[in-house]
Order: structure tokens, then C-alpha cells, then sequence
């Protein structure tokens, strides 16, 4: 008798203990995400009002990265990059943030500090006869520096409309990003 009160303990326990590891791994995110996995591509489409068809590749290489890109002549490219905020990025940034272009300013309200350029009429011999904008929004929050460089043929899109991209994906699981570092 007291060896089946014994033997159903350690079940229930193994029982719980299982239990709760399992709770742990569906509570606690992945690591090693990319940027493609927290913002699919469906999503910066509607975020960026974009009418082309747009597909996300993860960067390979070990990199957090994630190219978004549409299939229209001259096409609209945006690169997201995520990278450990206390490595050389991180001083970089900061370095960046007290000595801003003539292209950039500082954004207040997103992550810990961030900061927006932009460069018009830009070409590019790939595609002769067509002028893009590159716009970027780069900007710290949770550990990471991210990264979002929007290029488009025309006059790019609203200043306004690249900021609520970032801070959506500001609102993601940044940490969950996979760190080429490690």
C-alpha cells in the first residue's frame, strides 16, 4: 500500500513538474527569431499602405535581418536590422545621435532614443531613368538597435508612415531576436 502512495506520487509529480515545463516553453517566446518571424511581410505592407505584392526573406548569414521586397519594376526594398545594443552598433548609434546629417533628425516617443533620415533622388544603375527615396528610422529599445531603411521610386512615403512601422515593431519581442554575437 505505501508503495503505491509512493509510486503515485513521483507520477503526479513527474505529472507537474512536466506540466509546468511545458507552460514555461509556451509562455516564454523562441529565441533566435528573425525579423521576418516578429513583422511579416503582410503586416509592413498594410502598415506602409503599399499596393504591391511584398515578400520577406530573412537575411542568411546569421543575421537578424529581414528583406522585404516587391515584385514591381523598380522596385520598393526595406531592409530590417536588429543588432545587440552594448556591441560596436550600440556606440555607433550613440556616436550618431550627437552628430546628426543635414538628412536626419532625432525622433522623440519611440524606444530609448531613435532618429530619422532621409536622402531624395537617389539612382541607382540597375534601374536607369528612375529616382528613389531612402528613408531610415533607426532607433534602441530592448537591448537592440533596429534598423529600417525604406527605399522607394518616387517621393518615398509619409515621414509619419515609417515611424508607425517602427514603433510596431517596437511593441514586439525584440529580445527574442536572434544574436549573430553568440
Amino acid at each position: 500500500m505505501i508503495h503505491r502512495s509512493i509510486a503515485k506520487a513521483r507520477r503526479t509529480s513527474a505529472f507537474v513538474f512536466t506540466f509546468a515545463l511545458m507552460c514555461t516553453a509556451l509562455a516564454t517566446p523562441a529565441i533566435g527569431q528573425s525579423f521576418c518571424d516578429l513583422v511579416p511581410a503582410a503586416v509592413v505592407k498594410s502598415t506602409l499602405g503599399l499596393t504591391d505584392k511584398l515578400a520577406a526573406k530573412r537575411e542568411t548569414e546569421g543575421s537578424t535581418g529581414c528583406q522585404y521586397k516587391s515584385s514591381a519594376p523598380g522596385p520598393i526594398i526595406l531592409i530590417a536590422h536588429a543588432s545587440d545594443a552594448s556591441g560596436m552598433r550600440g556606440t555607433m548609434f550613440e556616436q550618431r545621435l550627437t552628430s546628426l546629417g543635414p538628412n536626419a533628425e532625432l525622433i522623440q516617443g519611440l524606444g530609448e532614443a531613435a532618429y530619422y533620415s532621409q536622402t531624395d533622388n537617389e539612382q541607382f544603375p540597375k534601374f536607369p531613368g528612375v529616382t528613389y527615396t531612402q528613408q531610415s528610422v533607426v532607433f534602441r529599445a530592448k537591448g537592440k538597435i533596429i534598423s529600417l531603411l525604406l527605399t522607394t521610386p518616387g517621393a518615398g512615403v509619409p515621414k509619419e508612415t515609417l515611424r508607425s512601422l517602427a514603433t510596431l515593431a517596437e511593441s514586439k519581442a525584440l529580445e527574442t531576436l536572434f544574436d549573430p554575437s553568440n
